[in-house]
């Protein structure tokens, strides 16, 4: 029986050893249920591209952020057979779908304009004019 209560002892340190403490990282080697991976798409770049031309992809625009001088269109072309819009807060959206639909759109002063697909969750794009 001596044996035993050694046994279970030397387990129970073993046990609290392991729980450590005084550490200020609660998440270092924790293990629990992972979250699924969301797909990767491409990332916006920080300074916008100088373009007039955007494509619409499967589910991102492509480049999401650019730039043009007053006066400029700027024309989506969907590159995809799924239905996308481009939605501005300013003027309303261009709602079109298949490949090779364009819509565009002129700038004519300077300024910043959001634009997204209303359709699709985390399609945001940026027209800075100047």
């Amino acid at each position: 029986m001596r044996f035993s209560s050694r046994v279970f002892a030397f387990a129970a340190l073993t046990v609290a050893a392991s729980c450590g403490g005084g550490g200020s990282d609660s998440s270092a080697g924790a293990t629990g249920p992972t979250t699924p991976q969301t797909p990767v798409v491409p990332s916006s770049p920080a300074t916008p591209v100088i373009t007039t031309a955007v494509s619409i992809e499967d589910d991102f625009f492509n480049p999401a952020n650019i730039q043009v001088s007053p006066g400029q269109t700027v024309t989506w072309t969907w590159s995809t057979s799924t239905t996308h819009n481009v939605t501005f807060s300013d003027s309303g959206s261009g709602d079109k779908g298949g490949e090779n639909v364009t819509f565009s759109k002129t700038f004519p002063t300077a300024g910043t304009f959001n634009y997204n697909c209303t359709l699709h969750g985390g399609m945001t794009g940026t027209v800075l004019v100047k």
